[in-house]
């Protein structure tokens, strides 16, 4: 029973040693990464309003209206913007996102473990969701374009 109590305690040690670990979300700090966490933020939204358009059909409309090509690459091209910010984290921006999507959430409250899963996930999630809308402006873009030739 020894060597269990033993593994009991060195896992509970290492877990404070990952608690300890895990940097909080530090807010923006100067006018720019300001800027930068408001237009991810809005973005991100902005986002997943088009993702849900493009979705529900407004690239299987088949029409030659020229209005409807230009509104295609527009929004492939946010959706490029906002897929490469993500992807790459350019000076930071998912943390900064990640920052104005939890900034009003009581601190120091042991969260469950559930929460704090997902809290771990949220960054790669963000990158995925970043290639994800990478791709799907390209494809708006790449389909629109033949119509305005």
């Amino acid at each position: 029973m020894a060597p269990y109590a033993k593994l009991a305690r060195l896992a509970l040690k290492a877990a404070a040693t990952r608690k300890s670990l895990v940097r909080p979300l530090a807010p923006p700090v100067g006018r720019f990464q300001h800027s930068l966490a408001f237009a991810a933020h809005r973005g991100f939204t902005l986002s997943i309003v088009i993702s849900a358009g493009l979705v529900l059909g407004l690239l299987a409309v088949d029409s030659e209206a020229s209005w409807l090509a230009w509104l295609r690459i527009a929004l492939g091209l946010v959706l490029i913007l906002e897929g490469l910010l993500l992807a790459t984290d350019w000076r930071g921006a998912r943390r900064l996102t990640l920052w104005r999507m939890r900034r009003h959430e009581p601190g120091g409250v042991q969260l469950p473990l559930t929460h704090r899963m997902r809290r771990g996930l949220a960054s790669p999630g963000l990158q995925l969701l970043g290639i994800v809308w990478l791709g799907a402006g390209i494809l708006a873009a790449t389909i629109a374009l033949p119509t305005l030739v």
